[in-house]
């Protein structure tokens, strides 16, 4: 995975968990190692969207030329 991709996922991830309802994100934040079926459910359902998320950002920025930020 490029150092892009790895941080578009990072990016992902925490945009769509800081977009979840309280419940969600009380899953994902506290419920680490996801024993349940229903916190496995919601922790699958939290990764495939930021997966999404993230690959339509590479989709977007591709061929396009990015700078750091300084």
């Amino acid at each position: 995975m490029s150092e892009r991709m790895a941080k578009l996922y990072e990016k992902a991830w925490n945009q769509t968990v800081e977009s979840l309802t309280d419940y969600k994100k009380d899953i994902i934040i506290n419920n680490f190692p996801y024993d349940t079926r229903v916190d496995r459910d919601v922790s699958n359902e939290v990764a495939r969207d930021a997966a999404r998320l993230a690959e339509k950002w590479d989709k977007e920025l591709d061929g396009k030329v990015t700078t750091p930020a300084p």
